[in-house]
């Protein structure tokens, strides 16, 4: 995880408030998101011959290979890392969804 760096003023993620190290006035918020790690669900993997099912898989080989390599591992686990003042993290930890 970065360290804060007291010297360095950085703003609040939400208003934007200027936020100094030190003073216990703001919350570092560390956000990892992994996709679903159970196994894939074939769609009938019986009726696809050894062709059907390596000509599918090489389809998939080269979508990925279109992808740039960011947004492939964005799609696989990302790491968001928030600073919020107190006040801003009082109405974010309620909610932090943002759902109604």
């Amino acid at each position: 995880m970065d360290v804060f760096e007291s010297d360095t003023p950085s703003l609040c993620d939400r208003c934007l408030r200027e936020l100094v190290g030190g003073r216990g006035e703001f919350y570092e918020i560390d956000i990892q998101a992994t996709v679903d790690s159970s196994p894939p669900i074939l769609d009938s993997p019986s009726t696809l011959d050894r062709e059907e099912m390596d000509a599918q898989w090489g389809k998939v080989i080269e979508q990925l290979e279109l992808t740039p390599q960011v947004d492939a591992e964005n799609q696989v686990h990302c790491r968001r890392r928030l600073l919020l003042c107190s006040p801003c993290f009082q109405v974010w930890i309620e909610n932090p969804a943002g759902g109604e």
